[in-house]
């Protein structure tokens, strides 16, 4: 037990150290300065005009690792070129360096108070650069965050417009429709079973019920939904699609595998757990239908917490190895109506997205790099921990 304590001081040593005697230091500062106190001890008290440039040329180092180290850099420099030059200067080891005591003592304070002044000006430095590269993610975080908002406010925008639209026509439609199979229902009556006509006239009324369920789906897409929102625990949501879409993702010949989640806890939402497993049970049977008729393929489900502009969020993540959406469509892909399916209504990925701005959430698609597939997010927003 008492070897941790030690062990993290020593690691936490190694770490603040690392810098100071980094292959950089090495060969711009401590060499030279090793170099200098060389050629320092070898020159002869005959030449003055020599130890006073070697003297001086202590700065260079010194300066330099208060440059690249800090105030840490250039005082660790500065107290080992004072300490290697004092013999030199005082003692008559080899050779003393023939200049006045006074002023070889003066030069000696000028190393640490040049590497002070240069480190902390260094410091101040890297700390406001700092600042401002925090400064300038969180701006680019805000950014990001706001055009996603926009967005979702012009889709949300036109989902409403369209919606109205939509309840306006197919509730004309249904009128008249009652009107046609009542009186297709009179006539077929009145038509002995065995007629040509009486099998014309069953043709007649599939077709208008048919149309009568086209024009009940465009009205549930236009009525608004009505959520119960609660707390949720996404690692149950996830699970839920799993279980239920592994039957038909078995019989298209699609794996289904979810991946586990980070080691960090993920938070839980709020939100209608019905309308959620509603959204991502829709994308994933798009993916296990779009791999089908590629010949298979593997479905992966994924959830993991994020953090961005100061909030935490979660990321469900739907991905297939299925063919890549053009990109012309993508962003397309969401737009009531619009299918790359034959027999589609259109109307699924819009209700998601319908969904994920009611959760004021954030629903987006991409083309994994290499063609790798299709991969689906729903980012919401996290709980506040207590």
């Amino acid at each position: 037990m008492g070897k941790r304590p030690w062990a993290g001081f020593a690691a936490s040593v190694r770490e603040d150290l690392r810098p100071i005697f980094s292959r950089r230091m090495l060969l711009a500062a401590w060499l030279p300065c090793l170099l200098i106190t060389a050629l320092h001890y070898r020159t002869g008290a005959h030449h003055p005009w020599g130890h006073d440039v070697l003297r001086r040329l202590y700065y260079l180092p010194i300066l330099f690792a208060a440059f690249s180290g800090g105030s840490r850099g250039g005082v660790a420099v500065s107290v080992f070129a004072s300490l290697v030059y004092v013999p030199h200067a005082f003692t008559s080891l080899l050779v003393q360096d023939p200049a006045d005591a006074m002023e070889k003592g003066l030069e000696i304070v000028l190393y640490n108070i040049v590497a002070v002044a240069a480190g902390l000006l260094v410091d101040r430095e890297r700390r406001e650069r700092g600042k401002q590269e925090r400064l300038a993610r969180r701006l680019g975080e805000a950014l990001a965050e706001q055009q996603r908002t926009e967005a979702q406010l012009i889709r949300a925008g036109r989902l409403g417009a369209l919606g109205e639209l939509t309840a306006g026509i197919a509730h004309e439609i249904k009128n008249p429709l009652h009107g046609l199979k009542g009186t297709a229902e009179i006539l077929r009556d009145a038509i002995p079973e065995n007629a040509p006509e009486r099998r014309m006239l069953e043709l007649h009324i599939s077709e208008i019920d048919r149309l009568g369920s086209t024009a009940d789906r465009f009205l549930s897409f236009a009525r608004p939904l009505s959520a119960d929102r609660r707390s949720v625990d996404p690692r149950e949501l996830v699970d839920r699609v799993a279980s239920l879409i592994s039957t038909q993702a078995r019989k298209e010949g699609v794996e289904t595998a979810v991946a586990p989640p980070a080691p960090e806890e993920i938070p839980r939402v709020t939100g209608d757990p019905e309308l959620l497993t509603q959204l991502l049970l829709n994308i994933a049977l798009n993916g296990v239908q779009a791999m089908a008729t590629s010949g298979g393929g593997r479905l992966t489900l994924g959830i993991r917490a994020d953090r961005g502009g100061g909030k935490e969020f979660v990321r469900f993540r739907i991905a297939n190895d299925g063919p890549p959406i053009p990109e012309d469509r993508l962003e397309k892909i969401f737009d009531p109506f619009y299918t790359t399916r034959d027999g589609g209504t259109g109307l699924g990925l819009s209700i998601c997205s319908r969904i994920a701005d009611q959760h004021e959430g954030i629903l987006e698609v991409r083309n994994l790099p290499g063609g790798g597939g299709v991969e689906f997010t729903l980012t919401l927003a996290a709980e506040e921990r207590r």
